[in-house]
């Protein structure tokens, strides 16, 4: 256990803390999806009055709160010099909002709808402690192992937000309204809020007792002078239109998969006539196996050199075409025979609610379910880890934390943007309009990936500059041969008549400027 002292500095990575920050990672993600195919019904029984435009509301509002209490974090991390106390909040906020949600059942006073969109907004808010852990894991890796530290934040990341809804298929098999110790429920629509918390609070035992706060390099403070360090020498700008088409895909890519995951529930229940459990347990499971696609990506990506196999920019281009072909296979045409069935009890489609319904034909519900495993199963993951790597290859040697925050920020917009314009959309217009929109969301990328391919590339950087950018060559593997190139670049410089040291201490690694 490391005490709450300022963070020690090595030149190794520690892979246990890098591991710890993983878990983090998908102790956050998992409760973005953790509730979404349960959250529909269950609000349907608690609170008539609720409409598909306001629940696309509730789920903006966690990504609100995301965006809100991120920067917080962050500036709160760099003021401390430490990760553990925003780490401690954040984990504190969401067993907090879940806790809240628990009690929904029993609070009066106050329609449940509103005490759903509190739960999902204090969520939301400790749940921004993720994009401390993945700059904790750029810092705590060394240069060679940065790669594949980020990669396993991501990759906790990446399953936390599918594997949610396999838990949730886990607990469709209890009844509702179920027994209630203490007086509160516990049923299929409850246990996964009680999972959240017990997450947290087993996240916050782990940071406490096996968490190391230690760093590859030593880290210099945004507040010292510019002149008490040596000017690193200038690297080449990187490609804004690169950077550009690299955030517009990060947004499409939460957009798509936000929009999905949050129409999910009431699409299947008026698509295919399926009731409140069998339509939380076909998505759950069918989400359920999407997060052990996207387990076995990360994996592979992990363990084996996948770009030499399919390289970057191929790889963005196929995870977006599969995008694509999923929305054209499952687009309810006009030329389809069957039409969806009206409305009885809570099952299809209501049409004295949605003039849509009378001209909108049936999709086939093994070919939707089947598509939405084997399309987008593949496309999500396989764009997630593939466009994070390039983007960072794009940007090149320097510090990437001002674009890794708008890359961070294009998936937060998609992810608030995305289930109030899909629900607004599919209260007037019906699945249709949500699937144009998608589609011409997915379209437009894809024309300028084509049109841009060959600006998507790794930054091209001079040996010279490179070498002179790390300070101490990473091909030194032994602590001599380090202590030796340290000393030999710090007496050179020292002699050097250019040279203007007021800084009380050398870097281990020169750090980068943007």
């Amino acid at each position: 256990m490391e005490s709450d002292t300022q963070p020690i500095v090595q030149g190794k990575t520690v892979w246990s803390s890098i591991y710890i920050a993983a878990a983090l990672s998908f102790v956050g993600a998992v409760q973005f999806s953790l509730y979404f195919s349960a959250l529909w019904p269950y609000m349907r029984i608690l609170d008539a009055d609720i409409t598909e435009t306001f629940y696309g509301w509730t789920v903006f509002v966690y990504s609100f709160g995301q965006v809100l209490s991120a920067p917080g974090f962050g500036w709160w991390s760099n003021k401390v010099k430490m990760v553990r106390p925003p780490l401690y909040c954040g984990l504190f906020l969401m067993f907090f909002g879940n806790f809240i949600y628990i009690l929904m059942e029993i609070i009066s006073g106050v329609p449940k709808r509103f005490v759903l969109m509190l739960c999902r907004f204090i969520i939301g808010m400790g749940s921004g402690n993720v994009a401390t852990l993945r700059s904790y894991a750029s810092t705590a890796s060394s240069l060679e192992d940065r790669s594949k530290a980020i990669a396993y934040v991501t990759c906790g990341q990446a399953i936390g937000m599918t594997m949610g809804p396999a838990f949730q298929f886990i607990f469709t098999q209890l009844k509702y309204p179920g027994p209630a110790p203490f007086g509160l429920s516990l049923n299929l629509y409850t246990t996964p809020a009680y999972l959240a918390c017990l997450m947290n609070v087993l996240g916050a035992v782990a940071l406490y007792r096996y968490f190391e706060e230690v760093y590859a390099i030593d880290l210099i403070d945004d507040d010292e002078e510019d002149d008490e360090k040596e000017a690193p020498p200038s690297i080449p700008m990187y490609d804004i239109i690169a950077v550009l088409v690299c955030y517009a895909s990060r947004f499409t890519d939460m957009f798509v998969r936000t929009n999905l995951e949050t129409l999910g529930s009431p699409y299947s229940m008026m698509m295919f006539s399926l009731d409140e459990v069998h339509s939380v347990r076909y998505l759950s499971l069918a989400q359920g196996i999407v997060g052990a696609l996207t387990f076995s990506t990360y994996i592979a990506y992990i363990n084996f050199d996948m770009e030499k196999i399919v390289p970057l920019r191929p790889s963005c281009l196929i995870a977006l075409g599969l995008m694509l072909i999923f929305h054209l296979i499952t687009y309810p045409w006009s030329f389809l025979g069957n039409y969806v069935l009206p409305l009885n009890g809570t099952t299809g489609c209501d049409a004295s609610r949605f003039s849509w319904c009378a001209e909108l034909t049936q999709v086939n519900v093994y070919i939707y379910y089947g598509s939405y495993v084997l399309l987008i199963g593949t496309a999500f993951p396989l764009l997630t880890i593939t466009l994070t790597t390039l983007f960072s290859k794009i940007l090149g040697p320097r510090r990437q934390g001002t674009q890794q925050g708008l890359f961070q920020a294009a998936s937060a917009i998609g992810r608030m943007i995305a289930p109030v314009s899909a629900s607004a959309l599919y209260t007037g217009y019906g699945p249709r309009a949500v699937w144009q929109m998608e589609i011409a969301v997915v379209g437009v990328v894809l024309a300028a990936w084509f049109l841009f391919y060959r600006k998507m590339v790794e930054m091209k950087i001079p040996r010279r500059i490179e070498n002179n950018c790390f300070g101490v060559s990473t091909k030194h593997k032994s602590l001599d041969e380090h202590l030796h190139r340290l000393l030999a670049v710090s007496l050179k410089r020292l002699t050097s008549p250019k040279a203007q040291f007021k800084s009380k201490r050398v870097p281990f690694i020169t750090p980068y400027h943007d």
